[in-house]
């Protein structure tokens, strides 16, 4: 994939928030402009903080274990406040069921403005 040290030019959540598309662009003065288009399919979760314009530094498939540890207080509450899709019965459960489904994890890290995560099965740059 594409996307080191490309712009955040725009995302986009469609299809009642199940697909995440990303459009980057890498365009510095007297250099050629790329552009990138990151989608992720099938999508259980996300979540962004996105404060400015961001420089995307990463995108890191992680293990949904490494996700839970990290957001897992989160997730409960965002459960118990507005319902988090195919929520299990906890937080343990609900890990376990996302695994056998096949779901992976993305952790999304920018220099500035942008941080987040993606729970998904599928990956794809164009």
């Amino acid at each position: 994939m594409r996307y080191h040290d490309y712009h955040l030019k725009k995302y986009e959540v469609s299809d009642r928030g199940e697909t995440i598309a990303f459009h980057l662009v890498y365009g510095y003065p007297e250099e050629e402009t790329d552009d990138s288009y990151i989608k992720f399919s099938n999508v259980a979760l996300y979540n962004f903080s996105h404060t400015m314009g961001a420089i995307i530094t990463d995108i890191e498939e992680i293990e949904i274990s490494e996700l839970m540890q990290e957001y897992g207080n989160e997730i409960t509450e965002w459960n118990r406040m507005h319902g988090v899709r195919f929520w299990k019965d906890n937080l343990q459960n609900y890990s376990r069921w996302l695994q056998s489904e096949g779901y992976k994890a993305w952790r999304i890290v920018s220099a500035i403005g942008f941080y987040g995560f993606v729970i998904a099965k599928t990956v794809d740059n164009a």
